[in-house]
């Protein structure tokens, strides 16, 4: 896979501005010097640089309780969430105005259906953080009548938006595909324009878009719609491997370094300690993975037991910093694996949506009952060693780890449920956005940790507020919102519609 090149992609920053500029496209002169359309590719390349939530070591890692900080000057691990940093309407002005330069190329089916995709991934990824958003009345500030002040559609109408959409993206994709083969789509630095993979990441994440609707089951069919990918691959095909996952590489070059890299080790090394939700997870079953992403607490390392497990300990999301911050000068918790996110620039790549996730949702939905003939274990174990894989996981150490009695499957029973979304969990670890929180805030499963830090009267919030802009531009839609959804009140413990 090609790396993406930041510097290209300032270019396509302000290649994207002209979108959103005061003069309209169709109303410039015909100055040679002017922009007058930008190409589909430039916007694609665009698009693909917002997709995502935070990368590794980020905030959004911290909120799924992978890794604490110690130092209060550089963050803190309070839960008392203020508003949605923004919403994604610039972005998805880039996928019509992507869609919209496309028509009539030889591609032109490529581009929207990559364009519905694009849609339902943002309006997911907005609705599921603050509950109704505008969607019907979305985008139309260019419209005759323009509309500069949308009205808010409920979270229900948002999702079957959503699901028509991946259900159309899929069958364009297939047009697409029969029309002009798998040849390259340019501007894509993810699958370098493969058609296939992108067609199989659509699948997976409409599966993923199903799975956070459970609690919707019967309201919604969910359990049909799922079966009904499950059971019709060749219309429905899905990631088949790691091999497919739709992942950011990193590299040695400017604004696209790993996180934790040679040049922040002295900056950063002592202030990143492992998460205890998580690393006791790995602890609790001498799971291999422990060794490869933390290093042992100096304090209690011993070098005749290397792998001592007493040695792997982490701080809890909910302690307080002040004394976080003296044990860790003590060396009593351990850091990030110093050999494997310090010693290059390249780090490990940063996955999006991936097969592991994939194998643990289908697993789950089997679990629930709602494929027809499926088999929840099968799904179960290849996503634990496509997990595994990722890492690069001696076998032997696989095929001990999968008969640990903590991991052996329970059958489709709770126990069972609760082992697949445990193992879910761990293999999110640093990837994949907030989508650890999601499945947290959707099953419990696991439980987050809850202190003095949390900020929040000990609770984990289940949304955020809504963008300080949206009540300065757009105030009587989004209050009309907030009434209909939770009583008037902004309150970010409050359950949207999708997780009652």
């Amino acid at each position: 896979m090609k790396t993406y090149n930041f510097k290209k992609g300032l270019t396509l920053l302000m290649a994207s501005v002209l979108l959103f500029s005061c003069t309209p496209f169709d109303s410039l002169t015909d100055d040679p010097n002017k922009a007058t359309s930008v190409p589909p590719s430039m916007l694609l390349s665009e698009v693909l640089n917002n997709v995502g939530d935070g990368g590794p070591w980020s905030s959004a890692q911290r909120d799924n309780q992978f890794w604490v900080i110690s130092f209060d000057y550089y963050g803190n691990q309070d839960y008392n969430w203020g508003a949605i940093n923004s919403y994604k309407y610039n972005t998805l002005a880039n996928v019509v105005a992507m869609e919209k330069e496309a028509q009539g190329l030889d591609n032109q089916d490529k581009y929207e259906a990559l364009g519905k995709f694009f849609k339902a991934y943002f309006y997911d990824y907005m609705t599921k953080r603050v509950g109704d958003i505008p969607l019907s009345e979305s985008l139309k500030a260019d419209a005759s009548p323009a509309i500069t002040k949308p009205k808010y559609d409920s979270q229900k109408e948002v999702y079957l938006a959503i699901l028509d959409l991946l259900e159309a993206a899929n069958d364009q994709i297939t047009k697409a595909k029969a029309k002009v083969g798998n040849s390259a789509i340019l501007g894509d630095f993810f699958f370098n324009g493969d058609l296939d993979k992108w067609q199989r990441t659509i699948n997976s994440f409409h599966l993923r878009v199903l799975i956070n609707l459970s609690k919707k089951n019967t309201e919604l069919g969910i359990a049909s719609k799922f079966n009904t990918i499950i059971s019709n691959p060749a219309k429905y095909p899905l990631l088949r491997g790691i091999e497919d996952n739709m992942v950011r590489h990193f590299a040695d070059e400017q604004g696209n370094r790993y996180s934790l890299n040679p040049s922040n080790y002295g900056f950063n090394r002592n202030r990143n300690i492992m998460g205890a939700t998580y690393l006791n997870l790995l602890k609790n079953n001498n799971d291999p993975r422990i060794y490869i992403v933390a290093d042992p607490a100096p304090f209690y390392f011993k070098a005749n037991d290397p792998k001592n497990l007493n040695a792997y300990v982490a701080a809890n999301t909910g302690d307080d910093q002040g004394q976080m911050q003296t044990d860790s000068d003590a060396g009593k918790y351990s850091y990030p694996n110093e050999s494997r996110y310090y010693s290059n620039f390249k780090g490990e790549p940063y996955i999006q949506i991936g097969y592991s996730e994939q194998e643990f949702t289908i697993a789950e939905a089997i679990n629930r009952g709602w494929v027809n003939g499926g088999n929840a274990e099968i799904h179960y174990l290849n996503a634990i060693k496509a997990s595994m894989a990722f890492y690069a996981v001696a076998q032997d150490d696989i095929d001990s780890f999968l008969l640990k009695p903590n991991v052996t499957y329970k059958g489709n029973t709770t126990a069972g449920l609760n082992q697949i979304l445990t193992q879910k969990y761990i293999a999110f670890f640093n990837n994949s956005g907030r989508e650890s929180y999601f499945n947290y805030r959707r099953t419990g499963i696991p439980a987050f940790n809850v202190g003095p830090a949390n900020n929040n009267g000990g609770k984990i919030p289940n949304r955020w507020k809504y963008p300080v802009s949206e009540f300065e531009n757009n105030s009587s839609h989004v209050k009309a919102a907030l009434s209909s959804q939770f009583g008037g009140s902004d309150d970010i413990n409050a359950a949207m519609w999708m997780i009652k």
